[in-house]
């Protein structure tokens, strides 16, 4: 009896935390969006959406032990709806976009502690129906996390020593990226049942180690409330316009377009290479692509990506010093079997398939790629590049080879690349440009820049 109503009473106090750490954000949300609010209100039709967020943390390996409750939290956004300012979005079968902000408690105080989010999203309808509404929601945004390695152990910073240290997240602030599956359901004078599920990512895209992430499986059940439907208002004021090919610059119908694009950042080593701590190394990268508009909503192109990582030539005389991971040769990290610093295991070069979806001056994709020159590919994985060393035979692979990164022994990038793409035409023949690159779930670096288009 007595566990039992201990148990109940750590029930109690937790919803009591929750509820308490729920206050934290009322003034942000009023401010934020009440100022928003107040001054779009005259000028554009709105939609509010007040919702309770539920869901499981995702199992990966280095944030199981901490999962204790389910993830709760709620969200509370503001969407613009698609009246004739908005020709773009009655392309995208009268899409709607939102901006929102968010708290999750993600179920263990001291070591997962909460998150706050701030994001834009679209909702793209498949069925808008009269009594019936579904589609799916992208989101991307922000994440500020309240516990992560660094404030989640105690002693010295030395990452060997801290198994109980949360190893998922490394910094503050980080990415917030989600995908739903969204149904509303209309009820009476503007308000509608909202419902939605998908999934969730928090992450920094290795700008700072540790950086496994949190990905949560999860849903929302809320209210949604169009005020301009008790006035008697359409939200679709005006048909959707054809098909017509994307006026990309200077207001001319065109169906090919040419851009270049420079972007940088900045990343740190893998955690588990320097356990006497971390430095931050530039990376770059220069694109060159040319797309294809058949569609007013969506583009195809193919173009050359040159890459700069600055993680490749960091080996020095004061790090051969240190203890390693792997062996005892001069190398920094954990997975590449690096024995000098040079300065072409920098560089890579590869070709690029990328599609994109147009939406205004906003143009959105996935690029995939494969390498042309990658001077690191022979020296990943540590183990097999060592190992082929030490024999006399070292590895020597062409443009495409089979690997494997599902283990952490075995890390390595291989032949094939991923980027998320998000750029913003901010006037003609120049656009501004944000991107994460990736080598099948593992990110590599997150960069932003300009470009140039014609």
């Amino acid at each position: 009896m007595g566990a039992k109503i201990q148990k109940n009473l750590q029930v109690c106090k937790n919803f009591c935390n929750f509820a308490a750490n729920m206050k934290k954000i009322v003034v942000f949300i009023a401010l934020l969006f009440g100022s928003l609010a107040l001054f779009a209100l005259p000028h554009y039709q709105l939609a509010y959406r007040l919702s309770g967020t539920g869901g499981m943390m995702m199992k990966d390996g280095k944030v199981d032990p901490f999962i204790q409750r389910p993830v709760l939290g709620g969200s509370f956004a503001v969407e613009f709806l698609p009246t004739g300012r908005w020709h773009c979005l009655q392309q995208w079968n009268n899409a709607s976009i939102g901006v929102g902000v968010s708290y999750l408690n993600l179920g263990n105080e001291a070591k997962l502690g909460s998150a706050f989010t701030a994001y834009g999203y679209m909702n793209q309808p498949f069925y808008n129906g009269k009594h019936f509404r579904i589609g799916l929601r992208p989101t991307v945004g922000l994440a500020a996390v309240t516990k992560r390695y660094s404030n989640t152990y105690e002693g010295t910073h030395k990452y060997q020593d801290h198994e109980g240290a949360n190893w998922s997240i490394g910094s503050i602030l980080n990415a917030y990226l989600a995908l739903d599956l969204y149904m509303d359901f209309p009820i009476k004078d503007g308000f509608e049942i909202t419902l939605s599920g998908g999934w969730h990512h928090i992450s920094n895209g290795s700008m700072m180690h540790p950086n496994a992430g949190y990905n949560i499986f999860g849903g929302e059940l809320g209210l949604r409330y169009h005020p301009e439907v008790t006035k008697g208002q359409s939200t679709k004021d005006e048909e959707p316009k054809p098909d017509v090919p994307r006026k990309l610059y200077d207001g001319v119908d065109k169906k090919w377009a040419v851009e270049i694009s420079a972007t940088g950042g900045a990343k740190q080593n893998y955690y588990g290479d320097n356990r006497n701590g971390q430095k931050f190394f530039g990376v770059a990268s220069l694109k060159a692509a040319a797309y294809w508009v058949p569609l007013s909503i969506f583009r195809i192109g193919g173009g050359v990506d040159a890459f700069y990582d600055g993680y490749y030539a960091c080996v020095s005389e004061d790090y051969a010093k240190l203890p390693r991971n792997e062996g005892s040769t001069v190398t920094y990290f954990g997975k590449t079997y690096l024995k000098e610093s040079n300065v072409k295991n920098c560089f890579r070069v590869g070709i690029s398939i990328q599609p994109e979806f147009i939406i205004g001056n906003l143009t959105a994709g996935i690029h995939v790629g494969f390498y042309v020159f990658d001077p690191v590919k022979n020296l990943e994985p540590y183990k097999k590049a060592e190992t082929a060393d030490q024999n006399g035979k070292p590895l020597k692979r062409g443009v495409f080879y089979g690997y494997d990164f599902s283990k952490a022994s075995n890390y390595q990038d291989g032949w094939c690349y991923m980027q998320f793409v998000m750029k913003y035409h901010v006037m003609d023949h120049l656009f501004v440009q944000l991107g994460l690159k990736t080598h099948g779930v593992r990110a590599e670096f997150i960069d932003a820049g300009i470009g140039v288009a014609f």
